[in-house]
């Protein structure tokens, strides 16, 4: 059990503290090669921020990169952007870290909570949101750097990152690693304050829920819940079907769908049982 779990599994009021589950320790109750993990996000917001964590994986700056795999990065990187100029993710990462803060507070004053590990979880959050709030609009200081937006304007075009397309993108490749790793740096921090904040509301999000075992009879789902924000499921990996999700914050449906659709049926149709959490 986590530290947040074990700070909140005495308390009594589950409506004040729902058990937190980071997702990198409730993964690891059960190895990665006996399940397949998914995720369903119930709400647009959350929705923002799993691509953003998918998309983050690809930009940091540990990653070194050269010609064999800018394209890549890049496609990241301008996602990002995009991502980021159709929504504002950072009031949003905001709003949410300052409901954790109103949360904790309310936690802080049951009797049964473990105050040092509520104070310890508090400090996290008031930093993240401390950090995003001294935060100017994001990606702005980008789109003045000449080689990123020369890039990006040929990134859309079938091969447009040819050296005869973007000869500053084929100069920039032929530097130092440690020139290029400085650049790609530089670009990481304008995106980081951000990052730490969704990183930390994510995992508090998806802890909120435990997992538990539910079956799909005839490899089909249907629920009607209170509003929730995502829906996490663990599927052991003999089963051969994915499942397909639909619905909003108040209802969803899971259906299995055959790996190898026989006789034109993709529908699997054996019972399924499997764990889902509900993270409100």
């Amino acid at each position: 059990m986590s530290y947040q779990a074990d700070m909140f599994a005495s308390v009594a009021t589950g409506e004040e503290a729902a058990m937190i589950e980071p997702m990198s320790e409730s993964m690891s109750a059960t190895s990665p090669s006996e399940t397949i993990d998914y995720e369903y996000p119930l709400h647009e917001r959350v929705r923002t921020y799993l691509r953003l964590e998918h998309l983050k994986q690809l930009l940091k700056p540990t990653n070194e990169v050269d010609a064999s795999n800018y394209s890549r990065y890049f496609d990241a990187l301008f996602a990002i952007l995009e991502l980021c100029e159709r929504s504002d993710v950072r009031t949003d990462v905001q709003k949410d870290l300052d409901r954790r803060r109103a949360q904790l507070k309310v936690w802080a004053q049951h009797p049964d909570v473990n105050q040092q590990q509520v104070a310890e979880l508090n400090e996290r959050v008031q930093q993240a949101y401390t950090a995003i709030q001294s935060m100017t609009r994001i990606g702005s200081a980008l789109k003045q750097d000449r080689l990123l937006s020369v890039t990006r304007q040929r990134f859309g075009m079938p091969g447009g990152t040819c050296n005869f397309d973007v000869p500053q993108l084929h100069f920039w490749l032929h530097q130092s690693q440690q020139k290029r790793s400085a650049d790609c740096g530089r670009w990481w921090n304008e995106f980081e304050a951000l990052f730490n904040g969704l990183e930390l509301e994510l995992e508090l999000l998806r802890g909120q829920a435990p997992f538990q075992w539910v079956v799909a009879e005839g490899g089909l789902l249907q629920e009607s819940t209170e509003p929730l924000s995502l829906l996490r499921i663990r599927v052991p990996a003999t089963v051969p079907a994915y499942p397909v999700i639909s619905g909003h914050k108040q209802r969803f449906s899971i259906r299995f769908l055959s790996n190898a659709p026989q006789q034109g049926k993709a529908s699997y149709e054996s019972d399924v049982e499997f764990e889902v959490a509900l993270c409100p």
